[in-house]
């Protein structure tokens, strides 16, 4: 499933979806000042993609007792704005992912920074005064071993992590 995900991101990363005014406004209606400043450094797919996560995650906590919880979606937006600080476009980002996955494989400033981004975002948003729930989840948000379960809720966890395609730890 990861590479699948990986696969669809890059090729929507190609030719990124802006967002219009509706999702402009939607998203300021989830996120404190302190996110929306992080979060506008994203470029336009990162934006497109995290809009698309915060959109899965609302649907699948409709009807729960998380729904509207603007904590989560707020979450979900935000889990990967140390993205923007590597700058790379779509293929320097899909290289960095194989070497990453390469023990001993070399890797510039740029490709660290993306390989870190998890790291690097929370900070981002820890220095901007985000909420406790939005950085410990950019931080932790690839690791189920580091989920910040004491902050977030496991089934928010599980389900954060469904919005953005990746693979839920076997039970």
């Amino acid at each position: 499933m990861r590479a699948a995900h990986l696969a669809r991101r890059f090729f929507g990363s190609l030719r990124p979806r802006r967002l219009d005014e509706f999702d402009r406004a939607w998203v300021r209606s989830q996120l404190t000042a302190a996110e929306q400043d992080v979060f506008g450094r994203l470029g336009a797919a990162d934006r497109a993609e995290a809009l698309a996560t915060a959109r899965r995650l609302a649907a699948a906590l409709r009807d729960t007792e998380h729904e509207g919880d603007t904590r989560w979606t707020a979450a979900a937006l935000c889990h990967d704005v140390g993205k923007s600080v590597a700058a790379l476009g779509p293929l320097g980002r899909a290289l960095a992912t194989v070497a990453g996955a390469v023990p001993g494989a070399r890797r510039g400033r740029r490709a660290r920074a993306y390989l870190a981004h998890a790291d690097v975002g929370a900070r981002l948003l820890a220095d901007a005064g985000a909420r406790p729930e939005t950085v410990a989840w950019a931080a932790a948000h690839h690791d189920p071993a580091r989920w910040p379960t004491a902050l977030v809720p496991p089934e928010v966890c599980e389900a954060l992590a469904r919005a953005d395609g990746e693979s839920l730890p076997v039970k």
